[in-house]
């Protein structure tokens, strides 16, 4: 072989490693592309779409917690900074409902389709769609509001007995009196309300469980929101506005 076959073939070689190596390269980028979208950007997207829907599918769900009325489905609640999801699967008990509070990896978490195949399954989602407003508002308002509630009740109680035992104090005893009586208008009225989302819930898990058996036992067009509770937590809100006077004024006015 003369040099000039050897030059040839050198280059040849060069050549073919250099495409080689671009190859590798491309592929290299192409798999931190699609790392980057797989780690970073789906993740993202995923709970972006999980918050706006709120209503959400676990994998695994009804095998965890048995007997769930809407088997894996769940309202979601909130996400920590490891990208767990945490769920709310409503369960009903003698007496009412309960809240099951679980933590589960962003893997394990599907956005159910509009679309069920089964009819189980459609009813499942078109029940968790009835409910998950529902469901945030009654955790997120009302049982907070509840427990605030009670911790006037108990300050200004505390304080009603301090100043009926007060020389000094004693022509406010009649403030604290009517705030606390204001107080537990507005705490009989939150109750009340409690209930009325406790109730509709219940109703909503009860039908679920009916239409196992019978699905055509439930309403063509679902169960719509009772107008009980609207107008109950309308008047709840001018009782509390009313009562804001009368806490502002205790709070310039504490022993």
């Amino acid at each position: 072989m003369d040099w000039y076959t050897k030059w040839n073939v050198s280059i040849e070689i060069l050549s073919g490693a250099k495409l080689a190596l671009m190859i590798i390269t491309i592929a290299i980028i192409l798999l931190i592309i699609l790392g980057g979208y797989w780690f970073v950007f789906y993740p993202n997207q995923k709970i972006k779409q999980i918050r706006s829907n709120l209503v959400v599918e676990v994998d695994g769900a009804d095998t965890r917690y048995p007997n769930l009325p809407l088997g894996k489905l769940g309202v979601f609640f909130e996400i920590n900074e490891n990208r767990k999801i945490r769920v709310i699967f409503p369960k009903l008990t003698q007496e009412g409902i309960e809240y099951i509070y679980s933590w589960h990896n962003l893997q394990s978490i599907r956005i159910p389709g509009s679309k069920k195949t089964d009819t189980q399954g459609r009813i499942n989602l078109r029940a968790a769609q009835e409910l998950a407003f529902l469901m945030k508002e009654h955790i997120q308002f009302v049982e907070p509001e509840i427990l605030n509630l009670r911790k006037q009740w108990h300050k200004i109680n505390e304080l009603l007995e301090l100043v009926g035992s007060s020389e000094f104090y004693a022509s406010q005893q009649k403030i604290y009196e009517r705030a606390l009586f204001q107080v537990e208008k507005l705490l009989d009225k939150a109750e009340e309300l409690q209930q009325v989302y406790v109730g509709f819930i219940r109703e909503v898990l009860i039908g679920r469980k009916v239409a196992v058996y019978d699905p055509n036992l439930l309403p063509d067009d679902g169960l719509a929101v009772d107008n009980q509770y609207k107008k109950i937590r309308e008047e709840y809100q001018t009782m509390k506005d009313t009562a804001t006077a009368y806490a502002e004024l205790l709070l310039t006015r504490q022993v």
